[in-house]
């Protein structure tokens, strides 16, 4: 068995001493909900409640370069969103999202900070399991958002352009619609199938591997199923990529074999469901990917199917013109200011009616935070993924051996994800998410990492 050399990559673990086991199930249980149920709203006093406390029991942990970086990023927006000149609402409605997004990665980093594959699971598994009801209630005809504590936008303009893909009424659970449901339930399925590929493959934690692996692949399997989305296909897809570019860049010809024979499964599998599959998902697929090589050549028959493409084309041209004209940012109500200088010629209808609402969400939380908080936002995002996954995959294929190739391959399909992720859908908590991803792949390397030989000099020394 390959032994990692001394310098292989060790996760720094800091058990939750402070707070009681029934308590930390009950954040457990918060924190799932908050995931998984797209909750955006939260009373701003409840909100400062939540996040007093999370700061007081975390302590320097919250310090740590994994979550200071994406709690500097909402702070600024946040900042921004108050002093940024133009129209804006009163303080508490300006202050609602952030405080969701802060207690979301607060709680986070308070309930995965002791890496234990364990509470990964029981959090990944259970956000699995309630995006698993909110699709099958969706599938049988109940509107599952109807059990929400806040009202979802419910008229003719977003049950045809959200909601339905021609005549096919998209699944969306307990989320606004089929996207995010796909992006969040496929990337965390894909995520636990991959973790608990590597731990069978060095046997360890293997009860629990075994476990998340067969749960993962049937709840996955059926959201998948049920809402067909190209997010979740995407996000699997994504997964795999950065496993196969780790192993591509590795030092060990084993793995380097592996990464090709992967890569050629993947693009002959790709093409032949394409081409072979379903013609109801297929012809779908096809579409979306003809409709993003040239969104500017769609004709007024494929906007009808592919309207979503055309959106997030015109909002992504906001976004670089916000950045343009304000690199550092205009908060989340400033881009009102922007669409008024470039004018709204060109918008799709749905552009036009969530922004005549005041709503200006560019439809993915990266195309968002460009124009929230500009160049310095984008700093600290790169930042936080160079620390939270390059670093890693950097000191771990120092080492040639299988078990550390493999490893950083999880931090690879890890990185790769977050940004698909930020990149697909637009969902308020995706910091929190990307703290999932990047915790549940430090848990996967303490369980297959072996513990650093003790120090018998410190021993002889302290004796």
């Amino acid at each position: 068995m390959n032994t990692p050399s001394e310098t292989a990559y060790l996760p720094q673990t800091d058990r939750l001493g402070l707070l009681h086991r029934g308590i930390s199930v009950v954040m457990v249980l918060i924190l799932m909900v908050f995931l998984s149920v797209f909750v955006s709203q939260l009373e701003p006093k409840i909100g400062l409640v939540i996040m007093v406390v999370c700061t007081f029991i975390g302590g320097k942990r919250l310090l740590s370069p994994n979550i200071w970086p994406l709690i500097a990023i909402t702070g600024y927006g946040a900042a921004l969103s108050l002093f940024f000149p133009g129209p804006r609402p009163e303080i508490g409605t300006i202050i609602e999202h952030p405080l969701f997004v802060l207690d979301c990665i607060l709680l986070t980093s308070l309930v995965q900070g002791g890496q234990s594959v364990r509470r990964q699971y029981l959090l990944l598994l259970g956000m699995l399991f309630i995006s698993v009801i909110g699709a099958v209630g969706d599938w049988t005809g109940h509107d599952m958002t109807a059990l929400l504590p806040f009202e979802m936008p419910d008229d003719d303009v977003v049950n045809v352009i959200i909601l339905q893909q021609g005549n096919l009424v998209r699944i969306r659970g307990f989320f606004t619609e089929g996207g995010v449901l796909g992006a969040v339930a496929i990337g965390v399925a894909t995520m636990i199938v991959m973790g608990a590929c590597v731990m069978l493959k060095f046997r360890v934690s293997i009860r629990y591997a075994w476990f998340g692996l067969l749960s993962a692949l049937g709840m996955g399997g059926a959201i998948l199923l049920i809402a067909v989305t190209k997010s979740g296909f995407v996000m699997t897809a994504a997964g795999v990529f950065g496993f196969t570019a780790v192993f591509l860049i590795s030092r060990n010809a084993h793995c380097r074999a592996i990464a090709i024979l992967l890569l050629v499964a993947s693009i002959v599998g790709g093409t032949a469901f394409l081409f072979l599959g379903p013609s109801t998902i297929t012809s779908y697929l096809r579409g979306e990917i003809v409709a993003s090589i040239d969104p500017r050549g769609m004709t007024r028959q494929d906007m009808g199917g592919h309207a979503g493409v055309l959106t997030r084309y015109k909002c992504w041209i906001l976004a670089f013109n916000s950045i343009r004209q304000y690199p550092l940012g205009v908060g989340v109500y400033g881009l009102g200011s922007v669409i008024h200088s470039v004018g709204d010629v060109g918008f799709t209808r749905e552009m036009r009616y969530f922004f005549s609402r005041d709503n200006f969400g560019l439809k993915n939380a990266l195309a968002n935070l460009i124009a929230q908080t500009g160049l310095p936002g984008l700093a600290l995002l790169g930042y936080w993924l160079f620390v939270a996954f390059l670093e890693p995959i950097r000191t771990l294929l120092k080492d040639a051996s299988l078990r550390s190739t493999f490893i950083a391959g999880i931090y690879g399909a890890s990185a790769v994800s977050c940004i698909v992720f930020l990149f697909s859908c637009e969902l308020y908590p995706s910091f929190a998410f990307l703290l999932v991803l990047k915790f549940h792949a430090d848990a996967v390397a303490q369980a297959c990492l072996p513990k650093p030989p003790p120090n018998n000099e410190a021993f002889e020394l302290i004796a």
